[in-house]
């Protein structure tokens, strides 16, 4: 497979080590460290249907998370012919 994948930001400062996003987390690409949510297996996310369908991570894990701490980068297209 080739993708290139964009993993999701932490705010370590935002994170009360809740969990919900390792439990949301379908393809377990993550854990949960002493500062917040470690994305230790990325290539999961590649290999998950839900995410490989978006070349991309499924986003669960940024819309479980209470605080705001988890953000997800996207890319912003723009169609040329529309002003």
């Amino acid at each position: 497979m080739d993708a290139t994948l964009v993993l999701p930001q932490v705010d370590e400062s935002r994170c009360t080590l809740c969990g919900l996003c390792v439990e949301a987390c379908a393809c377990h690409a993550i854990e949960l460290g002493e500062r917040g949510p470690i994305f230790t297996q990325p290539e999961a996310c590649l290999q998950h249907q839900t995410c490989a369908a978006n070349s991309d991570c499924c986003c669960l894990c940024e819309e479980v998370c209470p605080t705001g701490a988890i953000t997800v980068a996207f890319d912003i297209v723009m169609d040329a012919g529309r002003e």
